[in-house]
């Protein structure tokens, strides 16, 4: 099973970690202690594998807590898979909401329990209550099988804790800036802004239709009614063989009347429960495009093309099958490479949908093959983001984006990388690509801003960070850069009043104490700058940045006399 624990200080769950090891279970600890001290803190014992939590430092088997669904993940899930019947004890479930999203979180954790379950494995997860409020614990526990006070499973009276008083229902503070290791890790210090990582991409509501999609295309032979061929594009999963049997029982049905009538149709439209059924008529072949989603809307705009392709499409079948057609036997196999033909007139009828869509994002349904090939190329190109190789990585964006113009997750990362290439104008094409898809996005108004911001658009970038905003009041980090834009325009007292927003989410953000010092430096305030710089500091000991402009500051007082 996997349970979640409540310790406020992890002792009790380490032991039992180690008496369940100690009895012949692999086991596998992921901590923030230093792993030589929690060994001897607990007597863990040796057979038991520990990584250390850390963001500063290069010993071996140190996790960096941002990288979440990279480092974290990989090593998770080869230890599951390597070691049946296994435990694993997460301790740090706080820490790493700090270095990511609650949510992010959260869901790491659901796909690790997921994980275990199919593999025989026991997961533990400690958490201290106090860091959380009661809704926000209460969220985190439905993901387990087993939810109490260490207590309950170690057999020693523990005083029940509280959840801690209300706070943010999803906690997103930000973690130290660190050195850049990849386009989705970049950070960068005091005075300029930071490049956050992809964003989730969530599912399209129900009743959000794409604007407009081909279901199938059906080709038929006009004087027996018999289906040649038909290519579909619908999720097998959601077939509703009722509801396809009738439709094209419907399409048979008035080909065999227009046929019976001695009718030819240049151009005929059937609605069939919801999709409108366009057919076009040679002298041996029909052919029926279901089309679903807004069709109304945007269809009569490219009637004519289609209506083109179809004719075309049409002309090159019957010239090509044209002995077979004449005295056709029934036999679909001498008609098989009509397969071919139908492909082409989906392409043919897509790039007519596109030509007169421009100026928008066209959603359209995608097979599974080519889901499948639309999420191959975005991991290569992820992996080739992380090793740096930024041409090969945005070819790759590029070829998954042929496939999905629409897949946000590829415009965004492109995005990320041609800002870091200092592409801005073509960054901001991919931002603003996104925004049009989904403007709800807090990171892609963020990011904009931090583009719009280094090639002198202050105003513009100010209004791209108000924008994110209005989407996400809590993040951070948008009201940090909101203030460092606000400071290079003069606009002083706004800038701390956003440093301080940041603060008031994440008071352990060394890179807003450090900003807020250079403002107050600016403005005359040194004993203020020093003490932002002294919060930095304790919670950064290693940010020169700060340290050198704390030594200015003194300096300064020295020099006004007054100390």
């Amino acid at each position: 099973m996997n349970y979640l624990i409540y310790e406020e200080r992890t002792d009790e769950t380490f032991k039992l970690f180690d008496e369940v090891v100690k009895s012949g279970v692999p086991g596998l600890c992921i901590t923030t202690v230093y792993p030589k001290k929690l060994k001897k803190m607990y007597g863990l014992d040796e057979k038991a594998k520990i990584y250390w939590l850390s963001d500063s430092s290069n010993e071996p088997d140190t996790l960096v807590p941002t990288r979440l669904d990279f480092e974290i993940t990989r090593v998770i899930n080869k230890f599951i898979k390597d070691n049946e019947e296994s435990i694993l004890l997460l301790d740090g479930f706080a820490y790493l909401t700090l270095e990511n999203e609650y949510d992010k979180v959260r869901k790491f954790v659901k796909r690790t329990n997921d994980l275990a379950s199919v593999n025989n494995g026991t997961i533990i997860v400690v958490v201290n209550p106090q860091s959380f409020n009661k809704e926000t614990v209460t969220t985190l526990s439905r993901d387990f099988d087993k939810v109490g006070d260490v207590g309950d499973f170690s057999g020693k009276p523990a005083a029940q804790p509280q959840p801690a008083a209300p706070q943010p229902a999803t906690p997103q503070p930000m973690a130290a800036p660190q050195t850049p290791t990849s386009p989705h890790d970049l950070r960068i210090d005091a005075g300029v802004d930071e490049l956050v990582g992809p964003p989730v991409v969530e599912e399209e509501p129900e009743d959000d239709l794409p604007d407009l999609e081909i279901e199938d295309i059906y080709l038929i032979h006009r004087s027996t009614g018999t289906l040649i061929q038909r290519r579909t594009w619908r999720d097998q999963d959601l077939i509703d063989p009722d509801l396809v049997g009738g439709m094209f029982q419907a399409i048979l049905d008035f080909i065999n009347n227009s046929f019976a009538a001695g009718e030819v149709s240049d151009f005929s439209r059937i609605d069939v429960k919801g999709y409108i059924i366009l057919i076009a008529d040679g002298d041996f072949v029909s052919v029926a495009l279901v089309f679903s989603g807004k069709v109304e809307e945007y269809i009569n705009k490219a009637m004519k093309d289609i209506k083109k392709a179809l004719k075309s499409n049409i002309g090159d079948v019957e010239v090509s099958y044209k002995n077979i057609l004449a005295e056709y036997d029934g036999d679909v196999s001498k008609l098989r490479g009509t397969r071919k033909n139908l492909d082409s007139l989906s392409m043919d009828i897509n790039a007519a949908l596109e030509e007169h869509l421009k100026g928008r994002i066209r959603k359209r349904k995608l097979s599974q093959m080519e889901k499948k090939q639309v999420s191959d190329k975005f991991s290569q190109a992820v992996s080739m983001g992380r090793q740096k190789k930024f041409d090969e990585a945005i070819k790759l964006y590029d070829s998954a984006l042929g496939i999905d113009p629409t897949h946000t997750e590829s415009l965004f990362n492109k995005g990320v990388i041609l800002q870091i290439l200092g592409r801005i104008d073509n960054a901001l094409e991919c931002y603003d690509t996104v925004i049009q898809i989904n403007p709800n996005d807090s990171e892609v108004w963020g990011n904009r801003g931090i583009a719009l911001r280094s090639i002198g658009q202050v105003d513009e970038a100010i209004d791209s960070y108000d924008q994110g905003l209005q989407i996400n009041p809590g993040d951070s980090s948008l009201w940090s850069n909101r203030g460092i834009a606000l400071r290079s325009v003069g606009r002083i007292k706004e800038a701390i009043e956003s440093y301080d927003n940041a603060l008031e989410i994440n008071p352990r953000d060394a890179g807003v104490w450090s900003n807020k010092g250079v403002v107050l430096g600016s403005m005359g305030l040194m004993k203020e700058a020093i003490e932002c710089y002294d919060k930095a500091l304790s919670i950064d000991p290693g940010r020169r940045l700060a340290s050198k402009n704390r030594e200015i500051a003194i300096k300064e007082i020295e020099r006004r006399g007054l100390t």
